[in-house]
């Protein structure tokens, strides 16, 4: 009795979501139908870029296999993570960091024009620490880096759908 109670639960929530409207926030609908996208890195190991280039495979975003058949060019020039102690105990130890996780990026035409140049994308967390659970400190912060990665992967999505790709160059945000 439990079990059908849950489904039918699960089902009617399910409806409910569909029938509000929501939808996965995915690809910038910007570009024009068809456009493929080029995803680069300057770090060769870079987990935004790849992780990005997933998530846009997955939203129906045609993937170009190199920058010359790209239509459109994602470049990451860098990926930061900082961590900077923000309090102290009476001790001297840090008891507070603020976590930062950013990257510096550019988009650009696959004929080379600019649409965005070098633009910021910053996440920030408090995380705070105490020396006795070091170890559950520890998986707390690499939790939180993959939070905030994913969340600066939504923030660069979210200004890619603001650049105007049809705008005049004098009127394009750099």
């Amino acid at each position: 009795m439990r079990t059908i109670t849950s489904r039918a639960f699960i089902f009617l929530l399910a409806i409910a979501v569909a029938s509000c409207g929501w939808h996965l926030r995915g690809a910038p609908k910007n570009f024009p139908p068809g456009s493929t996208l080029y995803i680069s890195s300057e770090n060769p190991r870079s987990d935004i870029a790849d992780q990005m280039t997933r998530l846009l495979n997955t939203a129906g975003v045609p993937i170009a296999e190199s920058p010359m058949s790209a239509d459109y060019v994602l470049i990451i020039h860098q990926e930061i993570e900082r961590k900077l102690t923000v309090a102290v105990d009476s001790e001297g130890r840090a008891s507070e960091y603020e976590l930062i996780t950013g990257a510096i990026y550019s988009v650009r035409t696959g004929t080379g024009e600019v649409l965005l140049n070098k633009a910021q994308a910053d996440v920030y967390r408090t995380l705070e620490w105490d020396i006795s659970e070091i170890v559950s400190k520890s998986e707390e912060e690499n939790t939180l880096r993959a939070e905030m990665r994913r969340e600066l992967i939504g923030r660069i999505i979210d200004r890619l759908r603001r650049i105007d790709v049809n705008a005049p160059l004098e009127d394009k945000s750099y």
